[in-house]
């Protein structure tokens, strides 16, 4: 007797980490950074954020002490996040679904592209 079986196979097999630094914009409004993007913050409590419309990128300015216009930055055990809704709300451009993108420098900014 001839059979054709399908294995149980439920659990999928893991992708490799990323092994390099990402940031991603979600539509909650969080931009949030990957463990080793998080490092580019240099443990900063503090941001700024700008947008550059020429170049549709965001970018950060990690700050030391608060400014009245700055954004806590959150830590966690596998990354950070920044919460900035109003940011992307003022400037029209938050994302529809999340968008990741490889920092860049931009003198003292990290950029990513939208």
């Amino acid at each position: 007797m001839e059979c054709s079986f399908t294995l149980f196979e439920p659990h999928r097999e893991r992708s490799s980490k990323t092994i390099e630094p990402i940031i991603e914009l979600r539509p909650n409004g969080r931009i949030v950074f990957n463990k080793l993007a998080t490092e580019l913050l240099d443990n900063s409590p503090f941001c700024m954020i700008g947008y550059d419309l020429q170049a549709n990128a965001v970018g950060l300015l990690p700050l030391k002490e608060r400014n009245i216009n700055s954004f806590p930055i959150r830590y966690a055990t596998k990354g950070a996040y920044v919460g900035a809704k109003k940011f992307f709300k003022h400037f029209n451009i938050l994302p529809q679904q999340a968008v990741e993108s490889s920092p860049f420098h931009s003198g003292e900014f990290i950029g990513v592209k939208l």
